[in-house]
C-alpha cells in the first residue's frame, strides 16, 4: 500500500487538538466518577479507543491510501528530450547549493525520472562541444554517461553555448533524416557566461521547443579552481554571476522559454511540468498495473465506529 499525499502539518494539528480535548473531557468524566463512585472506567476506555480508531481512519483516508492491482490500458507517447550543459570552470560555482553544475545534474535526473517513456541525450561545451551520450531508451546508461560530464572534460576554460547549439542542431537533423519522427524537446543549463549578445546565434530549426535554464544569482561567487579560487591578472578572486540579460536575449531571438533557478526564484516546476506534458508522439497502447485510491474503505469503518461510539452512553451518576 501506498499514499498519494503525505501527511501535513494540516493532519498533525488535528490529531494534537483530538488528542488535547479527548484527554480534557476524559479526565473531567473520570473525575466526577470518583466523586459519584460510578464504575464507569471500562466504557471510557472504550470510547477513548474507539475516537482513536476513527481518528487513525481518517487520517489514512486523507492520505489517500492505494492498493490492489488492475490492468489499465494507456497510450504510449513518448518524445525525445536532448540536454546541452554547460561545463566550464563556472559552472562549479556554489551560489547555487551544491554548486551549479550539481544543480543541473539534479535537473536531468528529475526529468528523466518523470519521462520513463522518453528518449534522452546530453551534449557537453565550453569552448568546444561533444556528444556525451546520443538519444536513447536506456535511461541507466544515459544516466551513467551524463555523470561524467565535469568541468574536467575539457582542457579549455572558456564558454561557446552557439558552439553546443550548432552541434545539436547538426545532430537532429542527421538524425531525423534517418526516419526520427519523435519531436525533440532541448534543454539548455547554463549560467551564460560567455553569450555575445552581439552575435547572431545558430539556426535551431530542429528543435521542437528550446528551453534555457539559467543556473546562478546575479550576485555570484567565486570559482573554485585547484583547492583555492580562480585568479584574475591582479591576483583578485574572479566573481562569476548570473548573465541574466543574456541568456533573456537568447531566448528572444530563439523563441526559447526562460528558467531560472536561483536563490530568490526557482522555475523547476514550471520546468518540468511544461516538459511533462509536451505532446509526443504516440507508440500504440501499453496494459499496467494501477493501484486505485481506496480513502472510502476507511471512511465506511469511520463512520461505522463513529455510530457504535454514539450508542455507547457514559452514565457518570445512577439514581
Amino acid at each position: 500500500m501506498h499514499f498519494h499525499s503525505p501527511i501535513s502539518w494540516f493532519i498533525y494539528i488535528s490529531v494534537g487538538l483530538f488528542l488535547l480535548i479527548n484527554g480534557i473531557f476524559f479526565l473531567r468524566i473520570n473525575n466526577i466518577a470518583k466523586k459519584t463512585r460510578a464504575n464507569i472506567r471500562f466504557r471510557i476506555y472504550m470510547k477513548f479507543m474507539l475516537r482513536c480508531i476513527v481518528l487513525a481512519c481518517i487520517v489514512l483516508a486523507l492520505m489517500g491510501p492505494s492498493f490492489g492491482k488492475n490492468k489499465s490500458n494507456i497510450v504510449v507517447e513518448s518524445k525525445n528530450i536532448l540536454f546541452l550543459l554547460d561545463v566550464s570552470l563556472s559552472m562549479d560555482t556554489r551560489d547555487v547549493s551544491p554548486s551549479r553544475l550539481e544543480k543541473a545534474h539534479t535537473i536531468i535526473h528529475n526529468i528523466v525520472n518523470q519521462n520513463p517513456t522518453d528518449q534522452f541525450g546530453i551534449i557537453a561545451y565550453t569552448t568546444g562541444a561533444s556528444i556525451v551520450c546520443p538519444l536513447t531508451y536506456d535511461h541507466e546508461t544515459f544516466l551513467v554517461f551524463e555523470r561524467t560530464a565535469t568541468t574536467d572534460m575539457f582542457d579549455n576554460t572558456g564558454t561557446n553555448t552557439y558552439d553546443a547549439i550548432r552541434l545539436s542542431n547538426t545532430y537532429l537533423n542527421t538524425y531525423n533524416k534517418e526516419g526520427n519522427t519523435k519531436p525533440t524537446v532541448v534543454v539548455l543549463l547554463t549560467d551564460g557566461e560567455g553569450i555575445d549578445t552581439d552575435v547572431q546565434p545558430n539556426k535551431t530549426d530542429a528543435f521542437s521547443a528550446f528551453n534555457i535554464v539559467g543556473i546562478g544569482t546575479e550576485m555570484g561567487s567565486r570559482i573554485p579552481f585547484q583547492k583555492t579560487y580562480k585568479k584574475d591578472k591582479n591576483n583578485e578572486d574572479v566573481v562569476s554571476i548570473l548573465h541574466k540579460e543574456a541568456l533573456i536575449k537568447l531566448c528572444s531571438v530563439t523563441k526559447a522559454t526562460y528558467y531560472e533557478v536561483s536563490s530568490k526564484q526557482n522555475n523547476e516546476p514550471a520546468l518540468y511540468s511544461k516538459i511533462r506534458n509536451y505532446k509526443g508522439e504516440s507508440s500504440g497502447l501499453s496494459k499496467i498495473d494501477v493501484t486505485g485510491n481506496k480513502y472510502y474503505y476507511f471512511l465506511y469503518i469511520a463512520l461505522g465506529l463513529i455510530i457504535l461510539d454514539v450508542l455507547i452512553t457514559v452514565k457518570t451518576v445512577e439514581i
